[in-house]
């Protein structure tokens, strides 16, 4: 057995192309986790089949190999095993959970979902329906539609951060099982993916089961996402009225640096400051508890492996979203020109470094950790160093992430609700 700390991973040399990183599970856990991160976002969707990331992302884990949904899930439940999956524009990751003795057993299981999905039209037509009413919440739901219309606001058509991967009825409807399985063959691939797991299993014995397990994965090279370059231009504003709903959701946001930047740790610390960390953040006490204009008010930096996001939001009445917009246009501005001072500095730096012990408390919450940074091909004592680097970070260094983070010149305000109030109080 294998005793170490969860924050420094060890990283085996590729196979084939494809990674293998194993981390240690915190102290007196009962359980292990592996992932399957890899190049099938939906930033990679035909435009004629918009969602088909998403979908295939969500069948995988339906029905595998010789296993249809029910015969999966009690699979599962005999062993006392979950299986889980998530996409963004970039990458589509799956991961399995269980007990920690039960991991050499499991890893079939998560190898039958990657490489043999079965794609049975009863489980598509079931996850059809299911996105035509994401779709139908995204175009009615002031939260959602302003999420949506921001990123159309910031990102011109052909980026793969313009969408939020769930295409249209039209798209969704030409996304058949031809459709799924072409996408899965071209990007559930070895070059450009890792099998990450979180046990106490030596990594010679890791690499072993990945080899055997894995074996079948494609060495085929899958293309890659590119960038267009963003043009500087000035602020937009998008105002879209529904009427019938009770609240109004206000997004400020714009494109933002990739994770690996060496402006990222500022950056982070600056967006803690802003709204990350909701009750000591700006945007919650200016909005919130001095003026109690908002139900919430926050910010999130969205950092991925070739840019990024960040959004400042905030969901307020009818009465009060015209109080709110410039209050957060102003915090974000006020960020950018002064950056922040040492006290506030050191406090949210105190708060961020503390929060980091949770994130050992489970396997499940260390090992998002130690997924994150496979897929960035960070160092492999990224986490272990983190709370040195954020101790680093000077007041001028916020300043100057926070200009280059959350750049001006490419922002855009979202403003989604019942925008028609009688009055304005």
């Amino acid at each position: 057995m294998i005793e170490s700390s969860p924050l420094r991973l060890e990283y085996a040399e590729p196979i084939d192309g494809l990674r293998v990183v194993r981390q240690s599970p915190p102290a007196g856990a009962a359980s292990f986790s592996a992932t399957y991160v890899g190049p099938a976002g939906w930033g990679f969707d035909p435009a004629a089949e918009r969602g088909v990331a998403r979908m295939v992302n969500h069948l995988i884990t339906t029905a595998a190999g010789r296993l249809d949904r029910v015969a999966l899930a009690r699979r599962l439940d005999r062993a006392g095993a979950t299986l889980s999956r998530d996409t963004s524009p970039e990458a589509a990751e799956v991961t399995l959970w269980g007990p920690a003795d039960a991991w050499r057993s499991l890893l079939p299981v998560l190898a039958d979902v990657v490489l043999r999905p079965r794609f049975d039209p009863e489980d598509i037509a079931r996850l059809r329906r299911q996105l035509f009413e994401r779709q139908l919440r995204e175009e009615t739901q002031p939260a959602s539609r302003a999420e949506r219309e921001l990123r159309r606001a910031v990102f011109p058509p052909g980026h793969p951060y313009r969408e939020t991967g769930l295409g249209d009825r039209r798209t969704v409807e030409r996304v058949d099982r031809a459709a799924l399985r072409r996408f899965h063959r071209a990007h559930y691939v070895r070059t450009g993916a890792s099998i990450v797991l979180t046990t106490r299993a030596p990594l010679r014995s890791v690499v072993e089961a990945v080899r055997e397990e894995f074996e079948e994965l494609p060495r085929t090279v899958p293309e890659r996402l590119e960038l267009p370059t963003l043009s500087d231009r000035r602020a937009t504003t998008v105002r879209i009225d529904l009427a019938g709903r009770s609240q109004v959701e206000v997004r400020v946001g714009g494109p933002s640096i990739p994770q690996s930047s060496p402006d990222y740790p500022a950056a982070f610390l600056a967006n803690e400051a802003l709204g990350g960390r909701p009750l000591l953040g700006r945007l919650f006490q200016r909005v919130r508890e001095q003026n109690g204009l908002a139900y919430h008010a926050s910010s999130h930096l969205d950092t991925m492996r070739l840019g990024g996001s960040w959004t400042a939001a905030a969901g307020t009445g009818p009465e009060r979203w015209k109080k709110v917009v410039p209050m957060l246009e102003e915090e974000v501005d006020r960020l950018r020109r002064r950056g922040v001072p040492q006290g506030e500095l050191d406090s949210v730096r105190t708060s961020a470094i503390g929060e980091m012990a949770l994130a050992l408390e489970s396997t499940s919450d260390a090992h998002e950790l130690a997924v994150e940074a496979a897929y960035h091909e960070l160092p492999r004592d990224y986490w272990a160093t983190w709370p040195e680097r954020l101790r680093a970070v000077t007041p001028a260094d916020v300043r100057r992430a926070a200009r280059r983070a959350f750049d001006p010149n490419r922002s855009a305000t979202v403003v989604v609700g019942p925008l028609r109030a009688p009055r304005d109080v």
